[in-house]
């Protein structure tokens, strides 16, 4: 804007002149709000650190603990599809913890993580051929052979081993004293197995002990080895169901997926009574589980199982897509009708067994996340927070994405972005559990990005179980946390002073647009505390409700749009940095499931340090102004805070600046930033003289005598006008 004004409507005073010759470029702290600290930039010196992070690429990652080969450094291990596999290190008190790293001479190329029977090295082309157990026990209790099975012979017709040894899980075995690798071997037309491999050693070598599971055997499909005809008799079907004929029940053709299960991804896991016993499948006909025999690590063929659709036992007959449970498959816990379900994954946490699966595709705009049921029988039936179950009956539904027919299954995270995050995380999946000797549960998932690419890397994240025993997630991954289950329900590890103040809040919807890579972004909350009742107060920001914390607990509980969300409060550090914040994260129990879903949504809030907020703000600002300058258009001022910090600006005088940087008119103006958060403040002046100062009349050598008139910029102006100018101080003539 290039204006000019009558001076005479604004001074008309000579002693006022005085004041404008005293323009300056200085600086200076401008006053902060009564109740704030103010700070200087030297108190936000080091308040806050970027940092980077070792980062390592395990798709579907099985984490396990190896307490075995050191009692005083504890390995923690993922091991993933095609052999990918990563490692921390975490000394036995908690008190260090190393960074996540590859592990050498683990590879689909190496020679040195398998060996044959005869104990010599070999690379996986040549790891499932010949397996070393030869008689087992079968359904009637009776020794018989076993085998051989090659499970490599068994892939569909065409598929190699290389890029199909998917989503392995590691255990230890005591009753064997050795490592157990269970290994999908996968192939088209559900030609997949189940395989298992043991090991002195977490990292290898690891030997084919034998097969414990397979699916597409219904004489419609050939296989590297076999024939189609027949191709039952060269599983171990008849070992675990004594049957001399294959049932009809089988033989389905290209519908074998709305039936039956694809044998990969396998879960195994001890149940609380001792029990040894793995969930597998993925997608088509469902999530099943059997029990195995922990002297072999195979299958426990004198473990039986009844024909039964819905739970109910009946004769055997033509194939039924609500069976739920089958003399060779065993046991459905979840999925069926081919909706997405996959990477089953179950872990025994206080009172309940969780199980976790995976709904959708994998890709990053695949739709991927991870939903959660629970049981307090290993076996099931498993249900969420709504009581729906995780068996899908009597169709096909859509289970995940915008067009999903309903919400069924707690979803522990969806894709998102705050903090330093420098891509939206998406399609969360393929998860693990563990509980460690400290009691702390992590959940190990890959994560895709919007980053464009396909690339993928593992996250941690600390889990805890509300006051109604469902599973939250720590917002930030795990950084070594000491806290446990037992110190959220037994003390107050954070006081209730620290709780009010201002949070980034992410909610983790459902029925999200996964196709266009859509995910969510923080939004701030303010909590404060009730005048009379130190545990409880009131939210304002994503609308208006109430917050409580249960004494003597971590237990923390919002309310807001007539939703009760139940979690913890924690202590964690923002990704990439080394702020401190305190969170909370919680799902809700109650809400009509409407709108994306209310009902079972998990909501994440973080409180970052006020000090650390605030230069990270000062840090990210682009200013478009400076002291002392001549500003002579309008400008965008910057109001974006970084972890809940606000920005505002303040100008001396709208009339001829705004508070939002529009110029008005011409003349000098102070315009403060402030820069606040949690009762902390930064404050910085800039002096900005506003108008055009391209084509200034200097006064010198000018006579006050002279009947000429100037305005503000010393520019000569009409005879009828009168006023006075003065530029950065020099000879004022006032007429």
């Amino acid at each position: 804007m290039k204006s000019q004004i009558n001076i005479l409507t604004i001074m008309k005073k000579r002693h006022l002149v005085g004041l404008f010759a005293l323009y300056a470029s200085v600086c200076v702290e401008c006053p902060v709000r009564a109740d704030d600290v103010a700070l200087s930039l030297s108190d936000l010196n080091g308040a806050y650190a970027r940092k980077n992070v070792a980062r390592i690429s395990v798709h579907d990652p099985s984490i396990f603990l190896d307490t075995i080969t050191s009692k005083s450094n504890i390995s923690y291990y993922m091991i993933g599809s095609h052999l990918g596999m990563g490692r921390f290190v975490v000394t036995a008190n908690g008190s260090t913890m190393g960074n996540m790293v590859g592990v050498s001479g683990v590879s689909e190329s190496s020679n040195s993580f398998f060996k044959n029977v005869a104990g010599t090295s070999v690379n996986c082309d040549y790891a499932y051929g010949t397996h070393a157990i030869t008689k087992v026990k079968n359904y009637a209790g009776e020794e018989v052979d076993f085998g051989n099975f090659d499970a490599h012979g068994w892939q569909y017709t065409g598929f190699t081993v290389k890029g199909n040894q998917w989503a392995p899980d590691v255990v230890w075995n005591p009753t064997m004293q050795k490592w157990l690798m269970y290994m999908s071997l996968n192939g088209d037309k559900w030609c997949s197995s189940i395989v298992c491999f043991t090991a002195d050693k977490p990292t290898g070598p690891y030997t084919y002990q034998g097969p414990v599971v397979f699916s597409g055997f219904q004489g419609t499909y050939t296989h590297n080895s076999y024939a189609a005809a027949d191709d039952w008799t060269h599983t171990d079907f008849a070992i675990a169901t004594g049957a001399t004929a294959l049932p009809a029940r089988y033989k389905v053709g290209s519908s074998w997926g709305t039936y039956w299960p694809n044998c990969i991804d396998p879960c195994v896991f001890y149940a609380e009574d001792g029990r040894l016993l793995m969930s597998y499948g993925s997608w088509s006909g469902g999530i099943w589980m059997i029990e195995l025999d922990q002297t072999t690590g195979l299958r426990d063929y004198t473990v039986t199982y009844p024909y039964q659709v819905k739970g109910v036992t009946v004769a055997e007959g033509s194939a039924n897509a609500n069976c739920t449970s089958d003399p060779y498959f065993g046991r459905k816990i979840s999925g069926g009708w081919y909706v997405s379900g996959e990477g089953s994954y179950i872990e025994h946490v206080g009172d309940w067994y969780y199980l976790f699966i995976s709904y959708g595709g994998f890709a990053p705009d695949g739709g991927y996340e991870m939903r959660i049921f629970r049981s307090q029988n290993p076996e099931g039936p498993y249900v969420d927070v709504r009581g729906n179950t995780a068996i899908q009956y009597d169709r096909y539904q859509m289970n995940y994405g915008t067009n999903a027919a309903n919400n069924c299954g707690m979803k522990i995270m969806g894709g998102y972005q705050w903090g330093f995050m420098p891509w939206a995380e998406l399609a969360q999946g393929h998860n693990s559990l563990l509980t460690d000797k400290l009691g702390r549960t992590l959940l190990c998932y890959h994560t895709k990005f919007n980053d464009g690419t396909i690339g993928h890397s593992v996250r941690v994240h600390q889990l805890f179980q509300n006051e109604d025993g469902w599973l939250v997630a720590a917002p930030y991954e795990f950084h070594n946390e000491k806290v446990t289950q037992s110190d959220i329900t037994s003390g107050e590890t954070i006081s209730n002073d620290e709780i009010p103040g201002t949070y980034q809040m992410l909610r983790h919807t459902y029925k999200v647009d996964y196709a266009n890579k859509a995910y969510q972004k923080p939004t701030n909350i303010v909590l404060k505390a009730s005048d009379d009742d130190p545990y409880s107060g009131t939210m304002t920001g994503y609308g208006t409700g109430t917050w409580k914390r249960t004494p003597g607990t971590d237990f923390f509980e919002l309310k807001f749009f007539n939703v009760t969300y139940k979690g913890v409060l924690c202590r964690q550090t923002v990704d990439y940095s080394n702020i401190p914040a305190l969170c909370f994260t919680c799902v809700s129990s109650t809400g009509d499931g409407t709108d994306g879903g209310t009902s079972q949504l998990q909501i994440w809030g973080s409180k970052a340090d006020a000090k650390a907020a605030i230069k990270c703000t000062l840090d990210s600002l682009v200013i478009p102004v400076s002291d002392g300058m001549n500003l002579t258009e309008t400008i965008s001022l910057p109001t974006t805070g970084k972890f809940g910090a606000t920005v505002t600006w303040k100008s001396s005088d709208t009339k001829i600046l705004t508070n939002v940087g529009v110029v008005r008119a011409s003349g000098e103006v102070t315009l403060n930033l402030t820069i606040s958060k949690d009762g902390y403040s930064y404050s910085k002046d800039y002096a900005i003289l506003v108008g055009d100062y391209s084509a200034i009349t200097t006064l010198e050598g000018e006579k006050e005598t002279t009947q000429q008139v100037f305005n503000f910029y010393g520019q000569r102006v009409q005879q009828h006008l009168r006023g006075f100018c003065i530029v950065n101080g020099q000879k004022c003539v006032i007429k």
